[in-house]
This record gives C-alpha cells, structure tokens and sequence, in this order.
C-alpha cells in the first residue's frame, strides 16, 4: 500500500496566508442566490466524496441541473473519479479536459447546466485556495463551488463547509449566517 501523505498543517498555513480574506459585503448580482439540493443527493454527495478520498486524499464533485433565476437546483452530481483519474493526492486533484468534454456532452444530452462543484481539503481551511481559483470549471456568475473539512470525515455542517459564489470580481466567501440562509437542502 501507498505511503499517506500528511501535510502537518503548514501548507494549509502558507496557502490561508495567501489568499484573499473573506468580504462582508455580499456583490449585488448575487445578492439573492440560492442553491437547493435535496437531503438524499447532498448525502450522497458527501459519502461519495468521503469515500473517495479515502482519508487521505482530496476528492471533488460537479452538482449539474437547472438555474432558474437566483436559484440553482441540484439534481445530479458526477464525480470527478467516476469521470477520470481526477490524480488526486493529499493537497490536490484534476480533472482533465477529456472529462470535461465528456461532461459537457452529458450535459448537452440532458439539458443541464453546471450548477456547482464541491471538494475536500484535509484540514479545517475551507477558503478557495489559489490552484481552485485559477482552474475553475465555469466562470459563469452565481456558480457555487463548496469545501468540505477533513476529507469529509466528519458529519455535515455548513458552518464549517466553505461556502462560495460566483461573482463578476471573483469568489464571494459566505459567513456561517449567510451559508446557511444559501443552502437550502429540504
């Protein structure tokens, strides 16, 4: 079996040094987004993602569905290593521009738009590190893009889930309250 990669937390460290702190103001042009998922495919989504991180890898998730003014509906999620060898290590994964073609065509095929996407980070830093804010699968305003803690070992909590939107300057990072008014999930 592989060696595990522990990072000791200096990366995450280095990485929350370098990157932007969260605003207050929420941008005006998504003022008023949501995303709603249902109880069953969030999780889903979070066993799928704990399961294929495995404890010691990061693991990713593409919500797709539907967008309907300001509200983003989840109705399907495709993982990223059910889509390729996403290549994913301690601190990192990818998914390949073939994968994303081939995700494109299902999408085509039913009539969906990327809705979000959601990934684990091995520590309790859940902001957009600098590599997820430069690869970013869809620059459209009002795309969510979570981070769960911990490789998502631990039970599900949006108040220690990084929350993040879409705006026409970049990410917006919610707070705890704004988090939880943005996920809706019934």
């Amino acid at each position: 079996m592989g060696k595990r990669n522990k990072s000791g937390g200096r990366i995450l460290k280095l990485l929350a040094k370098v990157t932007t702190p969260a605003r207050v103001r929420i941008p005006p042009e998504v003022a008023n987004d949501s995303l709603r998922i249902t109880p069953e495919l969030l999780a889903h989504t979070l066993e799928g993602l704990k399961t294929r991180s495995a404890g010691y890898r990061e693991s990713g998730a593409i919500w797709t569905g539907h967008v309907s003014g300001t509200t983003s509906l989840v109705q399907d999620v495709h993982f990223y290593h059910d889509l390729c060898d996403d290549k994913g290590r301690a601190l990192s994964l990818e998914l390949s521009e073939e994968a994303k073609y081939k995700l494109y065509q299902q999408l085509a095929d039913r009539e969906q738009v990327l809705v979000g996407m959601i990934h684990t980070h091995p520590e309790s830093w859940v902001d957009l590190s600098w590599v997820d804010r430069e690869n970013q699968l869809c620059s459209r305003i009002g795309f969510w893009s979570l981070v769960v803690p911990y490789y998502g070992k631990r039970s599900w909590c949006i108040g220690t889930t990084g929350v993040h939107i879409r705006t026409d300057s970049g990410w917006h990072w919610f707070n705890k309250g704004e988090a939880s008014k943005r996920i809706i999930s019934e």
